[in-house]
């Protein structure tokens, strides 16, 4: 394993009034990892997140991409350093079929002299594109000119994974990924996640109540509770009933 954490946050605090959101938090994320953050309702894990992708601002604190300081305002400039948020079923426009959400906010225009004056989009590219994006990820949907709200609650997804791997996202963080899904179609998304890592090399933060996923998941898993960091633990060295009593103060 490279000895330079992909993403690394040092002292990261966030209030909301005199409220601490996060609380001095630190952790650092290695090259084809994946961690999980778990930790009660109201732990501030979603903060957390919103903080790494740049839908909050954090008041104090350190975060650095393969070893340079990143500056994350906004959600785009995450995007520039390659961490992409997957939310569960959130993101995508029903009406809309899988390679139109994939080059949502993003459409590519026609090369030729009319389509860049008049903007003419180039749907034949975008809709190779997105077949090949699928394809790498062994992704199947019987017609991607389907609108989304034809897919399963898992292909729609699939579709959310494929479009942040499509447009460069080096760094994964999954927000609650089997929430809401069938047997089934978790299995499907958890195969999803250990192939990310496994064949194309991504790290990963995973987000999840459901402890038995993490465990099936992950390498570390790292808990918060009222927005500190009060326990870590290697996968491999810990079980389901001492992280579930680390995120319920019943360790001490």
């Amino acid at each position: 394993m490279n000895n330079t954490p992909i993403l690394e946050v040092k002292n990261l605090y966030k209030y909301f009034g005199g409220i601490k959101a996060v609380d001095n938090f630190s952790f650092k994320l290695y090259e084809k990892e994946i961690i999980a953050i778990v930790g009660d309702n109201g732990a501030g894990k979603s903060t957390l997140i919103k903080i790494i992708s740049g839908v909050y601002k954090k008041d104090s604190g350190e975060i650095f991409v393969n070893g340079t300081e990143a500056n994350i305002n906004n959600p785009n400039a995450a995007k520039k350093y390659g961490i992409e948020t997957v939310h569960q079923d959130q993101g995508l426009i029903p009406i809309l079929n899988a390679s139109l959400n994939l080059f949502l906010g993003r459409e590519k225009i026609r090369e030729s002299f009319l389509g860049k004056i008049f903007k003419f989009v180039d749907y034949n590219f975008m809709n190779k594109e997105t077949r090949k994006t699928l394809n790498k990820l062994n992704i199947e949907l019987k017609d991607i000119n389907l609108p989304v709200y034809n897919l399963s609650g898992g292909q729609r997804q699939a579709v959310i994974i494929g479009r942040a791997v499509y447009w460069g996202g080096r760094i994964l963080i999954f927000d609650e990924p089997t929430n809401n899904l069938g047997v089934k179609q978790e299995r499907k998304v958890i195969d999803l996640i250990k192939r990310l890592r496994n064949e194309l090399g991504i790290s990963i933060i995973v987000i999840s109540h459901n402890i038995a996923h993490v465990f099936e998941l992950v390498d570390r898993i790292i808990v918060l509770r009222n927005g500190k960091k009060v326990g870590e633990r290697i996968k491999d060295k810990t079980n389901t009933n001492e992280i579930v009593s680390i995120i319920t103060g019943a360790e001490a």
